[in-house]
């Protein structure tokens, strides 16, 4: 087995194709340079025109080799780091491959329903907002929302609040404000989050579920599905 698999030593971002079009490049490129550098990985060889290559090449093998008539695709590019070894790498140099999955979007306008996650906790620290290899609660939380026939969970981290779903960031409107969980406190810093909050005035504020439940509006943000509307079932 491949060490970066074994270990979780790697970065993804997952990217939405419109059109055979990359949707913020840009912007997913400067959060894997920052998760890059969080985790050691020597880049001197990676820069974006490589990222850039890879992502059209593969986009453009895709559409010509698909089935169906759907114009829109979901890309998953992986960086690596490239060695051998057990947790000690004999290496800190990349490489990367790339993978691309149809993608359907929900043309329902119902809001999604979502659990709380309670048997484990997030710990807040740099770590936290990069997209890693280390999913195991975003696993453990999706099985469990199924399980209860939801759409999502959000997470706690380690002091209680609540911070994230298990693929998405939180945006709630009360008392005519927006307001998101700070970085500080352990979520991702996604994609959609950074422009919502560029786009509009989002005050960062730590996360209790009764500032959900009395929220006059709740949402989720993420890359692919961009902005949805939740109700909290408990």
């Amino acid at each position: 087995m491949n060490r970066f698999n074994l270990y979780g030593d790697l970065l993804f971002e997952s990217i939405k194709i419109i059109g055979t079009k990359p949707q913020h490049l840009t912007r997913h490129f400067s959060r894997l340079m920052k998760g890059a550098a969080l985790l050691n990985f020597e880049t001197d060889s990676f820069d974006f025109d490589i990222f850039e290559k890879e992502i059209i090449n593969s986009i453009k093998k895709y559409f010509r080799l698909k089935s169906n008539n759907s114009n829109i695709a979901r890309l998953r590019f992986v960086l690596y780091r490239n060695a051998n070894g057990f947790y000690l790498p004999d290496s800190n140099k990349v490489n990367f491959y790339t993978e691309i999955f149809s993608f359907e979007p929900s043309l329902s306008i119902e809001p999604v329903s979502v659990g709380i996650y309670a048997e484990q906790a997030k710990a807040p620290g740099p770590l936290a907002g990069i997209k890693s290899g280390n999913a195991l609660i975003y696993v453990l939380a999706s099985i469990r929302a199924k399980e209860n026939k939801l759409d999502d969970m959000l997470i706690l981290n380690t002091n209680g609040n609540i911070i994230e779903s298990t693929s998405s960031n939180i945006f709630w409107f009360s008392n005519g404000k927006w307001f998101t969980p700070p970085l500080k406190d352990g979520c991702v810093a996604g994609i959609m989050r950074e422009i919502f909050m560029e786009e509009n005035v989002v005050t960062e504020k730590s996360c209790s579920l009764n500032d959900l439940i009395n929220a006059d509006k709740r949402q989720l943000s993420n890359a692919i599905q961009g902005i949805r509307d939740f109700v909290i079932i408990t």
